[in-house]
């Protein structure tokens, strides 16, 4: 069973998340309902995932308040997405799955809603978002890990997926088998989409012969808060971005960095959509198109250390961010963008995490 966390951006002690993980295989998640507030959106999105000065901004002028349901993996996202019961007014996802939200009757078209020029995304960030989505952000999986812990920066896939021994113990993987798999397969130089049962059949040998080293399946930021875990990640399958949420955890460190292995770049588009089960979709398409601005798109890219999907709100960084590889993958590295697996191969996909998961458990 899962739980509902909800947090008012800006507001309270501290970060909240979902704490409990789903049961494995086709677990489906038990609600704890949201108190309904008649000035208040329910945004589902990843754990820091908004600019909290941008949110401020947006409940000044309007007087609507946003309350931040927070996730940390892709494939509960999903889940919540498709439970009609879930009081979502606002959701953050990967463009990879939103068309086949849209077609099920899940999400309204947002391709009317009336943007100004200076609003509007580059064209392949709206074409990965299509009809039923409006680009956020994007960036790409890769590697983080501790520049004080290791020698020497990772390259490849190899250095996480065929670690140094010196790292046995110390390496978080995920728990959602998307990312997870999309490494391996980029390793072996198949497409991280594939639904080619060989190849997906290699992958799960590549990541068994990994699992003796690993110390963890989950999002590194959310796994290190664990007590038993603390200080003892030192590398880990990450995204654009996750370097500055580890380093928040830090007391003021920068240890934490993000590199995109040399096998390429394998980006994503993360797409504001609306659930048409919203109780009011008015107010959420006005926040979308808030969110939407040049000017609020530039500050939320500084506050997630990520690239921005609208050329107007790139004009806005520093240099220094526009610059960054941590931010931005390198020019000459191959860019493969994400895209839908074949529905096909769900349950083999779920086997492979099931039983990675299982033999973790039992060493």
């Amino acid at each position: 069973t899962g739980r509902w966390n909800r947090r008012a951006a800006g507001q309270g002690s501290g970060p909240r998340w979902l704490a409990a993980r789903l049961g494995r295989g086709l677990a489906l998640l038990a609600l704890r309902p949201v108190v309904a507030q008649a000035n208040a959106l329910n945004f589902l999105i990843w754990e820091w995932g908004i600019s909290p000065d941008v949110v401020r901004a947006w409940t000044a002028m309007t007087g609507v308040a946003v309350n931040q349901i927070v996730f940390d993996n892709g494939d509960r996202r999903d889940l919540l997405i498709a439970n009609v019961d879930a009081p979502i007014d606002l959701a953050v996802v990967d463009s990879a799955h939103v068309q086949a939200f849209g077609e099920r009757g899940l999400l309204l078209d947002q391709s009317g809603l009336p943007l100004p020029e200076t609003s509007r995304s580059e064209e392949r960030w709206r074409g990965m978002c299509g009809r039923y989505g409006v680009p956020y952000s994007w960036g790409n999986t890769g590697i983080v890990y501790r520049a004080d812990r290791l020698k020497a920066a990772p390259q490849s896939w190899g250095d996480l997926l065929k670690p140094d021994p010196a790292l046995a113990g110390h390496i978080a993987m995920t728990d959602d088998q998307e990312e997870l798999l999309a490494a391996a397969l980029n390793f072996m130089g198949r497409p991280m989409n594939s639904g080619d049962p060989g190849d997906l059949r290699r992958a799960f040998e590549l990541l068994r012969a990994q699992s003796p080293a690993v110390l963890t399946y989950g999002l590194p930021s959310t796994a290190q808060r664990r007590r038993d875990i603390r200080g003892q990640i030192f590398i880990g399958l990450g995204g654009t971005g996750d370097q500055k949420t580890l380093n928040m955890a830090g007391a003021g460190t920068e240890t934490w960095r993000f590199v995109t292995p040399r096998e390429g770049a394998m980006v994503w588009t993360d797409c504001l959509v609306v659930p048409s089960r919203t109780r009011n979709p008015g107010m959420a398409e006005r926040f979308v198109a808030f969110l939407a601005q040049a000017d609020n798109a530039a500050a939320n890219a500084m506050f997630l250390r990520q690239p921005t999907t609208n050329p107007h709100a790139a004009a806005l960084l520093p240099a220094r961010m526009r610059e960054d590889p941590q931010i931005y993958p390198p020019a000459d590295y191959p860019i493969l963008y994400r895209g839908p697996f074949p529905t096909g191969s769900l349950p083999l996909r779920r086997h492979i995490l099931s039983a990675l998961l299982a033999i973790h458990d039992t060493q």
